[in-house]
């Protein structure tokens, strides 16, 4: 037996009534159907917000993607600005091995590294050759700190090295060093740094002061008036070790400089890398 519903209407106080029958089959199906559209309201509202979540999501990666993109670009760039000064670097390294008398290093072969790891291998291979250098660069230092090549004295160079016509007797003879005229009192600097051998009257050279160098050299400091150092004591390029004289066999005074390579008698010209101080 079907089943009805009655529905009352009452629009407003003197109006008729008015009724609505419907069957309760009739309400079944108008509730079932709310719910599904209530249900389908609740599931396109859900899809419609997990949508615009997956939306944002997906424009906060592409930002991402491009500002790492750029990211990339910049490093790349400066990746390529270091690789030029490396290379600078590289090239100036070469140029000083040269200067320090060290072997050009060998190439540098092997399979290509990513930019990065490839400024890592050369910043270590430069490191290594920067040691070497200052390394033989201290070593060849020592050398010529004990190398005599600066003027003992400023002055006039008024005999050199070599056959000469003698001022006493007129006679050509041999002179072993520099005759540099300077007014007697001026002060006598080492050529280079040494140990000092002689200090004292010493024949024709009158008050002399002879120094050995630890690179082999001699070198000879005549007709001081003054002697201002001691056999024994350590000198180093430019220490004062005596006052121009005219001792010893002399007309004027002056200094006399001789340079000696163990006993080999060598022009003291040679050594000097300024000569215009005894021009």
């Amino acid at each position: 037996m079907r089943r009805y519903n009655t529905i009352i209407f009452v629009p407003h106080a003197r109006a008729r009534f008015r009724k609505l029958t419907v069957s309760n089959r009739l309400l079944g199906s108008i509730a079932a159907s709310a719910a599904a559209l209530l249900i389908a309201a609740v599931a396109f509202g859900w899809a419609y917000l997990a949508s615009a979540r997956k939306d944002s999501e997906f424009r906060a990666a592409m930002a991402e993607n491009a500002r790492l993109r750029t990211d990339t670009r910049e490093l790349t760039q400066k990746l390529a600005g270091l690789s030029q000064q490396m290379s600078s670097f590289e090239d100036r390294a070469k140029r000083l091995a040269v200067v320090a008398g060290l072997p050009p290093l060998p190439g540098s072969g092997g399979p290509t590294l990513p930019a990065g790891q490839d400024l890592v291998a050369r910043s270590a291979r430069l490191e290594g050759r920067l040691n070497d250098i200052e390394s033989q660069i201290d070593r060849r230092k020592s050398v010529l700190l004990s190398t005599p090549t600066v003027a003992p004295v400023e002055g006039l160079l008024n005999s050199g090295f070599g056959m000469r016509r003698d001022p006493f007797h007129g006679n050509p003879a041999f002179h072993a060093g520099l005759d540099i005229a300077t007014p007697s009192g001026q002060p006598v600097g080492a050529t280079a740094e040494g140990v000092v051998v002689k200090a004292g009257w010493h024949g024709e050279y009158g008050n002399l002061v002879e120094i050995q160098h630890r690179s082999g050299y001699r070198t000879l400091y005549g007709h001081l008036s003054k002697i201002l150092v001691a056999e024994g004591q350590k000198v180093e390029r430019g220490d004062k070790i005596g006052l121009v004289g005219s001792t010893g066999r002399s007309t004027a005074p002056h200094l006399h400089y001789e340079v000696r390579v163990g006993d080999r008698l060598v022009n003291p010209l040679e050594y000097i890398l300024d000569p215009s101080l005894t021009r």
